[in-house]
């Protein structure tokens, strides 16, 4: 009686066993080709790590290249800033000189004018 009330368990379980006698080389194959594909996943996974560790590295590389080449070219500007303000101070003192020299000059010139 049970088996006339409960039909699907034993053709179930026969079915179980039908699928499971046919398809076992498969499922063998499938976990093989499912481990064979994690691999090269992990290798994928390397490898993109791997290039963006470089990447990175490179990177760092030419910050640090560059924070070095920002320091010299503000080194540079300040050299090139106070020779500009030397220069400078310098000229304006010769201006001053000779426009002294020149307002001298005229004022002599102005005076033997006067006196003759």
């Amino acid at each position: 009686m049970w088996v006339k009330t409960y039909w699907y368990v034993p053709i179930g379980a026969m079915w179980a066993i039908i699928t499971w006698f046919f398809f076992r080389q498969k499922a063998s194959s499938m976990v093989d080709n499912f481990n064979e594909t994690r691999k090269a996943h992990r290798k994928e996974v390397d490898i993109i790590t791997k290039s963006k560790e470089d990447e990175v590295s490179v990177l760092k590389g030419l910050v640090a290249k560059s924070r070095e080449e920002d320091k010299a070219a503000q080194a540079k500007f300040k050299k090139t800033s106070e020779d500009i303000k030397k220069k400078s101070a310098s000229r304006k003192k010769e201006l001053v000189d000779q426009e002294t020299a020149v307002l001298a000059d005229k004022l002599k010139k102005m005076m033997d004018g006067e006196s003759k």
